[in-house]
C-alpha cells in the first residue's frame, strides 16, 4: 500500500455499496442454492444501484483490497479466500 495515495472521496458511497453487497453475500447461510441466489443478488444490486460511469473505478477499488487481504495477518486463509472470491464476483459484475 502507498502511504502518500490519496483516495477519492467521491467514491466512497459507491464502494461503501459494493462491499455491502459483498458482505451480505459472504453472510448468507444455507445451501448451495441459497448461496447462488445471494451471488446473484449481489450482482443485480451492483448492476441496477451503481452508476455505469463508476464501475471501473469500484472495481479497481475491490481488486486493491483484494490484492492486500493478508494471511493470517488480516484473517484466516479459508477466511482470507471466501472473501477473495466475493470480491472477485464482485469484479466480474462489474465488468
Amino acid at each position: 500500500a502507498d502511504p502518500y495515495a490519496a483516495p477519492d472521496e467521491r467514491l466512497v458511497p459507491f464502494v461503501d455499496l459494493a462491499l455491502q453487497s459483498v458482505c451480505r453475500a459472504l453472510l448468507v447461510e444455507g445451501r448451495d442454492k441459497s448461496h447462488k441466489a445471494a451471488l446473484d443478488e449481489m450482482k443485480v444490486t451492483l448492476a441496477n444501484d451503481l452508476p455505469k460511469d463508476k464501475a471501473r473505478d469500484v472495481s479497481s477499488a475491490l481488486a486493491y483490497l483484494r490484492d492486500r487481504v493478508g494471511v493470517p495477518r488480516d484473517l484466516p486463509l479459508a477466511s482470507a479466500r471466501q472473501l477473495r472470491a466475493h470480491l472477485n464476483a464482485a469484479i466480474e459484475s462489474l465488468w
